[in-house]
């Protein structure tokens, strides 16, 4: 009780924290349902979000220090006995992009750790009102609450039979940028909300379009001068003869007694597809993303390596570096996490630059050859000088005092 005391007063609070708790109490997930539609329903969604989980599983994490057998193994081999490392990380990073936040259980019982994945979507934030976190309550929607004693893990708590309870530092939690709260990140595609509307709007418009047979608004013109009664009765009469319409196919209308067709727009079927308006959408939707839309686009491109060098150091990178630091936070202080971006062809310099470059610095007596070796990433050499700094010589001699530099004397060959 005493040590617990000593710890409490030793760790440097927040005096802002009890409001801030307050404040922002429990953070559930915002409704889903919307980006969920969009990424299965809309093809550029759908594949701009895949080609993010792609590139992401294309970088390994480098683990030094600490625990960092376990770390790296957990990271980027096995997370646990019952999933791969890709199948893993593609769940948790789609969790990521749609919902906002990676939420990951580590089970600290398990020979070597493991981890496993809770739906982002079915956990809420419990902040506390002394330090920042207080646990994770995970949503139990399928009734199957008392399962939760089978397990050594998180237990149901005692006032909520409906949520698994999780204390902070069996839950690493990975969030997006959110400027409604902070325990809580914001789904990647609340952003292209408005332009998801827009283009439902679109594309539902254009559906109906066609399924209506293609008519656009007519006016029907008489010279004659019509009744209230008469008018109403053959307004009437129109709309109940004309305004179910059949799909795939136009509807024949007979006029008779001076009436004639006139059109109500000029506008053509060519004008009506919105196909330039669409893929401007689309354009716009994946950019906010994050990807660049020529990736996306077929046929050779000979800008595809900077756009691919744009996603990579402004989309996938920056993603990873939060997986990175919130590791690091739950295994540190002693470690250090981050991705390896030279394992990226695309991030990769030039090979025959960077040959230069580190040769220079072999030469300049800077690092050792096999210190180069390993920085190009090739094996090390088992030859003994390999690992020796090498001492620039002045062969040259010297314009002043030619007794400096020049040719080695003695008598070695």
């Amino acid at each position: 009780m005493l040590k617990d005391f000593r710890v409490w007063i030793a760790t440097k609070l927040n005096p802002s924290q009890p409001t801030i708790a307050s404040e922002f109490g429990d953070a559930a997930s915002e409704n889903t349902v919307d980006y969920e539609t969009a990424y299965r329903e809309i093809g550029v969604i759908n594949r701009a979000v895949e080609m993010i989980i792609n590139g992401c599983l294309e970088v390994p994490f480098i683990v030094k220090g600490g625990a960092e057998k376990k770390v790296d193994k957990i990271l980027n081999w096995r997370p646990n006995p019952f999933q791969d490392s890709v199948l893993f990380w593609r769940q948790c990073y789609l969790d990521f992009l749609i919902v906002g936040d990676i939420f990951i259980y580590f089970d600290s019982a398990a020979e070597g750790g493991a981890l496993y994945r809770l739906p982002a979507k079915n956990v809420t934030v419990v902040p506390d009102t002394r330090t920042f976190i207080k646990g994770y309550e995970y949503q139990i929607t399928n009734g199957q609450s008392s399962l939760a004693d089978l397990f050594g893990t998180g237990k149901p708590k005692k006032d909520d039979t409906n949520a698994i309870w999780y204390d902070k530092d069996d839950v690493i939690h990975i969030q997006n940028d959110n400027d409604e709260t902070p325990f809580r990140g914001v789904s990647r595609l609340k952003p292209i909300n408005r332009l998801l509307e827009l283009y439902y709007t679109l594309t539902e418009f254009q559906r109906l379009f066609f399924t209506n047979g293609a008519i656009p608004g007519l006016v029907l013109t008489t010279d004659n001068i019509l009744s209230k009664p008469i008018k109403a009765r053959l307004l009437a009469e129109w709309r109940e003869a004309y305004s179910v319409i059949q799909k795939g196919a136009r509807s024949t209308a007979i006029l008779d007694g001076g009436l004639k067709l006139d059109r109500l727009t000029n506008t053509n079927f060519k004008e009506m597809d919105f196909e330039a308006s669409i893929e401007r959408l689309q354009e716009d939707m994946v950019s906010e993303l994050g990807v660049p839309y020529m990736l996306l686009q077929s046929g050779n491109n000979a800008n595809i390596t900077p756009n691919q060098q744009v996603f990579y150091t402004h989309t996938v990178i920056p993603l990873l570096l939060r997986v990175a630091s919130a590791f690091a936070h739950r295994f540190g202080p002693d470690i250090e996490i981050y991705p390896d971006k030279l394992a990226l062809s695309a991030l990769r310099p030039d090979a025959k630059v960077e040959a230069t470059y580190h040769a220079t610095l072999v030469n300049s007596g800077i690092e050792t050859p096999n210190e180069a070796r390993v920085a190009l990433r090739l094996e090390k050499s088992t030859e003994a000088h390999m690992d020796k700094i090498r001492i620039p010589q002045n062969i040259t001699g010297s314009a002043t005092n030619p007794s400096l530099g020049g040719r080695p004397t003695g008598t070695s060959k």
